[in-house]
């Protein structure tokens, strides 16, 4: 069996769109969460002695255990025993009830005690090239994907005037996607994983693709209100 090897070096890592990210790192002073993050981060599933596990992106190159991290910072009678998630799906639901100040209150805790880097660096920090790097959403509810991402796709195999008529019937209608599922386990893989190609084939269609997660359930959404619903992307 044929198989390929997948070229996009960037990472799956989930790219959240607001990660509360300020100069005023938190509260935690007055006995509240954390209002803040000390810096940006992102979130992602990376594998760690074997099992997936979330993780932290701070500065492009370090992965923090999340449950790990939490476990550490609970043993300060400061801040309160909290549960963790388990993937993804479970944070995107509890972020914003309450799980993202503790995210905030973990990662200002690292750099408060200088435990990203240095001597003082915690032992459930990681660089990124020492994980493997999984999908952050391993088995997503739905998996919806927009066709013609790309104009030079719009029509394969055809001639330049049916590629240029396409494509003008695409920008056209630009605001009414073709949408299609695709299945929601099987269909994602990992950074660096293998594609396979199916007997009788010898090459796959590509694209680079940009995937919105929506953290929050709706229908019939305007565009005005769509970033409401979206809680971060992922390449």
């Amino acid at each position: 069996m044929m198989k390929r090897r997948h070229l996009i070096s960037l990472g799956f890592l989930l790219f959240i769109l607001q990660t509360g990210c300020g100069s005023e790192a938190a509260d935690e002073s007055n006995g509240g969460p954390a209002t803040a993050s000390s810096e940006p981060f992102k979130l992602g599933t990376f594998e760690v002695n074997g099992q997936p596990r979330l993780g932290i992106v701070l500065r492009d190159n370090l992965v923090v255990d999340l449950v790990s991290a939490n476990t550490a910072l609970q043993k300060n009678p400061s801040f309160s025993e909290i549960p963790m998630p388990s993937d993804m799906l479970e944070l995107i639901g509890s972020y914003e009830s309450g799980l993202k100040h503790r995210l905030y209150e973990i990662v200002n805790d690292l750099n408060h005690n200088n435990g990203l880097e240095g001597p003082g660096k915690s032992d459930f920090v990681y660089e990124v090239s020492d994980l493997r790097t999984l999908p952050p959403i391993m088995y997503p509810s739905k998996n919806m994907n927009a066709a013609v991402n790309f104009y030079t796709h719009a029509c394969e195999g055809c001639t330049a005037e049916q590629l240029a008529e396409r494509t003008r019937q695409r920008q056209e209608n630009r605001g009414v996607p073709y949408l299609f599922l695709k299945p929601t386990r099987g269909a994602i893989i990992g950074n660096g994983d293998d594609i396979v190609i199916p007997y009788g084939r010898d090459r796959i269609e590509w694209e680079v693709e940009l995937a919105i997660v929506f953290g929050t359930e709706g229908k019939y959404i305007s565009a005005r209100r769509a970033y409401d619903y979206v809680f971060g992307y992922m390449v």
